[in-house]
């Protein structure tokens, strides 16, 4: 039977419609407000994804040998033309292919010859060994290629990664991924990283690549520990190849939902993703603090991927929305969304009488507070009740940086510690809570205390679709 595009697309939003209400909403949440979502599990065609887990599976068998006799060892166990056509195109990377098997950015990067090999870019620190092998820089961000190698028996975790220049001003400051470096092996992976300045002509040829290594535990910040071991190399930028890397569409077009108003301005596609900057409308009524649910399906012929979002800014008049690429960008590209997250203007206020534990004035009564005290001082909670809209929002509660106490007084509540008391959910629960904390200090002010809310779980749902070409 015969099916039109038409039906194709339809029958493919359904299947991944269903598979993105499995993506656990705290993870990514958590992967949101860390500022970038290291995506794993970007989708690909079924056709690609099948041949590249194949392949890696074939590779755990042929890391038992000598990797001279790789070629062979596929030969003899016949593998398919796609598969050796894979290795093929790693060259020098294919070590990296179990690292990168689900994620189509780095994959099509190395694949599509992207990715610059380097050279002599290693150090060794208290039995802990760094070597950059591949490095693919655009104008927004940078891919990086990298293992570690563990001498120890000490089981270790990447606590911290920082870009910087020569004049060590940081282009980029994260958090490390969460996996394990196994004591006696060498650990490949890699880092998909957005400059912190959109000024590319203003990088220098040469950046600091900067990790810390912390002692793994499950669950819990390898930065709480002293460090096991600090790295820092330099890695070579060509700035002439940097501007000329990437391609970008200039779109202009408008979205409207309920009235609100929103201008996709232009789109970036480079190695290290796909940049979408948009606007809001000044005269909407609405504050939209994010779109709901964003991706794009990109490819033609039958054959689609849909490019999931990895990572987010907003400011109150717009943001950008960083997506996974692949190779299919540069065929058809549709940004496709469900909606967005937005309050009326006048509803952005929180007003907490914190010493009573009243909500005095919020946007909806879904919304509960409670005070969690140390010796270190008070942690506001903030819950709100999932069940009241959709699960999966990305972009869900938070409040801005200051508060005004009743006395009119501003306080700056990033130097307050927080405290997050345990918690646990019932078996039977149907959906995950929103959950926020703020750090209160002493919580001794006069009351009430006024909040700016800068995000929240307010939705509007409508699927709508720009073609961007």
């Amino acid at each position: 039977m015969v099916k039109t595009e038409e039906e194709l697309l339809k029958e493919y939003y359904h299947s991944l419609s269903a598979e993105a209400e499995e993506v656990p909403e705290m993870r990514l949440n958590t992967a949101i407000r860390r500022g970038i979502t290291r995506s794993r599990r970007s989708s690909m065609s079924l056709r690609k994804r099948y041949a590249l887990a194949t392949a890696a599976a074939v590779l755990g068998l042929v890391l038992l040998f000598s990797f001279p006799r790789a070629s062979e060892v596929l030969k003899s166990q016949g593998a398919a033309p796609d598969q050796a056509a894979i290795f093929q195109s790693y060259g020098p990377f294919e070590k990296y292919i179990p690292a990168v098997m689900t994620t189509n950015a780095v994959s099509s990067a190395i694949e599509d010859g992207l990715v610059q090999r380097v050279t002599g870019v290693t150090a060794e620190h208290n039995g802990f060994v760094l070597t950059v092998d591949g490095i693919a820089a655009d104008q927004k961000g940078i891919i990086v290629l990298y293992s570690l190698q563990n001498k120890t028996d000490e089981n270790a975790r990447v606590a911290h990664i920082q870009l910087t220049s020569a004049v060590s001003n940081p282009l980029h400051t994260s958090l490390g991924p969460d996996n394990s470096i196994s004591p006696k092996r060498i650990t490949y992976g890699y880092e998909v990283r957005q400059w912190e300045s959109d000024d590319a002509g203003a990088l220098p040829n040469q950046i600091k690549f900067e990790l810390e290594l912390g002692k793994y535990k499950q669950f819990t910040p390898a930065s709480a520990d002293s460090p096991l071991a600090k790295f820092s190399v330099a890695l070579p930028l060509d700035r002439e190849q940097l501007a000329k890397a990437g391609e970008t569409i200039h779109v202009d077009k408008t979205l409207e939902i309920d009235g609100q108003k929103i201008e996709i301005n232009e789109v970036y596609l480079a190695a290290s993703g796909i940049y979408l900057d948009y606007t809001c409308d000044p005269l909407n009524s609405k504050q939209i603090f994010s779109m709901y649910k964003p991706g794009f399906l990109a490819g033609g012929s039958g054959d689609y991927s849909y490019l999931a979002l990895r990572a987010a800014s907003f400011t109150d008049s717009g943001g950008r929305l960083i997506f996974a690429n692949d190779r299919s960008s540069t065929q058809s590209l549709q940004l496709q969304i469900n909606g967005i997250l937005a309050l009326d203007k006048q509803a952005t206020q929180l007003i907490i009488d914190t010493d009573k534990q009243q909500i005095i004035k919020a946007p909806d009564h879904n919304l509960q507070m409670s005070i969690h005290n140390t010796e270190k001082g008070s942690t506001m909670v903030l819950e709100y009740d999932s069940q009241a809209q959709s699960n999966s929002i990305y972009n869900d509660l938070m409040l801005g940086q200051t508060f005004t106490d009743g006395a009119g007084t501003v306080h700056s509540a990033d130097k307050f510690d927080i405290d997050i008391p345990q918690r646990t959910e019932p078996e039977n629960a149907k959906s995950i809570p929103h959950m926020y904390y703020r750090g209160l200090g002493s919580n001794k002010y006069p009351q009430p205390l006024t909040f700016t809310i800068e995000a929240y779980p307010a939705l509007i749902k409508e699927k709508l679709s720009v073609p961007i070409r």
